[in-house]
C-alpha cells in the first residue's frame, strides 16, 4: 500500500525495527526485461500507446510542413492571419499535451516493467 502513495513512490530508504534496533532498508527499482515485466501485456499496451502518440506528433509535423509549403501559400493568404494564428495555437497546444502524455506513458511503462528490490544496509 505504501508504494501506491506519492510518498511511497519517492521512497529511497526506510527503516525496520527488530529487537529494539533500527536497520536501514534500501529500496531500488530496476527494469526487468522478462515476460512478467517488460514484456507483459500491460507494458506492451503502454508501448503501443507511446507509438500512437509519436505517430500523431509526426503527422502534425508533416501537416505543418505541408501548410508552410509554396503550393499552399495562396490558401494561407486567403485564410487570413487570425485563422493561421489560431491553427498555430492549436498545433502548439497539441504538441504540449502530447509531451505531457508521453511523459506519463513512459512513467507507466517504467512502473509496469520494473521490479522493486529491497535490502538491508
Amino acid at each position: 500500500r505504501l508504494r501506491r502513495t506519492p510518498a511511497g513512490k519517492r521512497l529511497v530508504s526506510a527503516y525496520r525495527l527488530a529487537g529494539g534496533h533500527a536497520y536501514q532498508i534500501s529500496v531500488r527499482r530496476r527494469i526487468a526485461f522478462d515476460r512478467r515485466h517488460a514484456l507483459s501485456g500491460r507494458a506492451c499496451a503502454v508501448c503501443v500507446e507511446i507509438g500512437v502518440i509519436v505517430f500523431c506528433l509526426l503527422v502534425v509535423g508533416l501537416m505543418v510542413l505541408l501548410v508552410e509549403s509554396e503550393p499552399m501559400r495562396k490558401e494561407r493568404e486567403s485564410a487570413g492571419v487570425a485563422l493561421t494564428g489560431f491553427v498555430a495555437i492549436l498545433i502548439v497546444a497539441t504538441c504540449a499535451l502530447a509531451a505531457i502524455a508521453l511523459r506519463r506513458m513512459v512513467r507507466r511503462w517504467r512502473a509496469a516493467s520494473s521490479t522493486i528490490f529491497t535490502s538491508e544496509v
